[in-house]
């Protein structure tokens, strides 16, 4: 075990994602010196305060703050609310809590760990967690550039604390796990060094490609739920910078991943998938976005394998059966009309008309089009408008409004009075008939 010592208030303020929580950690700091429990730092904000002080990468500010506790950590939390405003939102099986506290009139999410062992009893299961020291907490870790740790309160107060040589990996740039089994009992700890490797710009150790070996031969990727699987690339696309999820796609798609987990990707889509969620960025919400995301990845001959990505038996017949209807009409997509392809895309949810914009290019910068501007265009006259006009029943109202909104789409009719027009002049002609 090699010790350095650290000097704590600049570690605090570099690390702390908003000032107001200094006070509330030497609160914390000093109720673990009371009770005699060790109370620190581990994980990725230590890594990343050694990473921005002493080798001088560009990192960004921690948003996420883990503190863990070899002791009683219910006690203590419950002796630190008495202390400071807050509540425990929840508890986890695996000894964790989120906690919010309120200062300053804010609200703040802080994760409190109970330092804990892992025993994995199969490949691929979630495992079983036991309070135990700080070593055991280190060694259950994923890779060796994330089990430093930085004591806060006595024994190790001040004192950075490496016990696998996570500090010359970090320096050299090296992904490597703790053990050759790590990905066979978590395999979703692959998902992590890749997206590890591309932000930091760091290279896989000689053991990353020993354990992924074991992990194939046991086929546990297999063996991983398609819901961690879905969740692990999800994060590729909201926790990672975009100009990486290329890099990020194509690492996985290299190391062989995708194929390890039973899922057939289609590399060539990557660019399209990628061009598709920048360009239209403000016009997907987030569950939109994902989806699209894990559909856009695969090849549509082995669209079976979107259970493997999280997507429902119901999702996958939806998403067949509109892929069978979009070959059906693509015969005829030159002679279409540009108002009977918006009628057309509005079959469609959004995750599920991009996605066929990636299987069929032919459409693709028609249904771009659609997002950025046709499906935005509405008439200016309302539903009551047009009763107002003498429209009484609901199925013309809505006709009209439809024939309203088509003419301004196809830039026959630009204004309000002109809307007016049109209406007036059915009107007119319904009363000669």
């Amino acid at each position: 075990m090699e010790t350095f010592e650290i000097e704590l208030e600049s570690f605090l303020k570099t690390i702390l994602p908003v000032p107001e929580l200094y006070e509330f950690l030497l609160i914390a700091q000093n109720l673990s010196k009371k009770r005699g429990e060790f109370l620190y730092f581990a994980g990725g904000v230590v890594r990343d305060y050694l990473l921005k002080t002493l080798y001088k990468k560009e990192i960004e500010r921690v948003k996420d703050l883990d503190l863990v506790l070899q002791g009683d950590l219910k006690s203590f939390l419950k002796e630190l609310l008495k202390k400071v405003k807050g509540e425990i939102l929840f508890e986890s099986q695996f000894l964790t809590y989120k906690v919010k506290i309120y200062l300053n009139g804010k609200k703040f999410l802080i994760d409190f760990i109970t330092a804990r062992k892992e025993i994995y009893e199969d490949i691929a299961k979630l495992p079983k967690v036991f309070p135990s020291d700080f070593k055991d907490d280190v060694l259950r870790r994923d890779f060796t550039i994330n089990t430093l740790i930085i004591g806060f309160s006595p024994p190790f107060e001040g004192i950075l604390i490496d016990l696998v040589n996570g500090k010359k990996d970090l320096e050299r740039g090296l992904i490597k796990p703790l053990h050759l089994n790590s990905f066979v009992d978590d395999p979703t700890r692959i998902f992590r060094g890749i997206r590890y490797k591309v932000r930091f710009d760091f290279k896989f150790a000689e053991e990353f490609f020993l354990a992924l070996e074991k992990c194939f031969k046991k086929e546990a990727l297999k063996k991983l739920s398609a819901t961690r699987i879905a969740n692990e690339l999800k994060l590729y696309l909201n926790k990672e910078p975009e100009e990486k999820l290329k890099e990020l796609l194509e690492t996985t798609f290299y190391l062989n991943i995708f194929e390890e987990a039973g899922i057939k990707a289609e590399k060539e889509n990557f660019d399209s998938v990628i061009r598709l969620l920048n360009e239209l960025r403000n016009e997907l919400n987030i569950k939109e976005r994902e989806k699209f995301f894990l559909l856009g990845l695969l090849n549509p001959q082995f669209l079976e394998q979107a259970l493997r990505l999280g997507f429902t038996e119901l999702e996958l017949k939806e998403i067949k059966k509109n892929i069978e209807f979009i070959k059906k009409y693509s015969k005829d997509w030159g002679r279409m009309s540009l108002w009977e392809k918006i009628k057309f895309f509005k079959k469609f949810s959004p995750s599920y008309l991009l996605a066929l914009a990636i299987y069929f290019s032919e459409i693709r910068e028609e249904v771009i089009k659609y997002f950025k501007e046709y499906r935005k265009i509405k008439p200016e006259l309302t539903g009551n408008d047009l009763k107002d006009l003498g429209i009484k029943k609901g199925k013309e109202i809505g006709e009209l409004l439809d024939l309203l909104r088509r003419k301004r789409i196809e830039g026959k009719i630009k204004t309000k009075e002109e809307e007016k027009d049109l209406i007036i002049q059915f009107l007119l002609k319904k009363s000669e008939n």
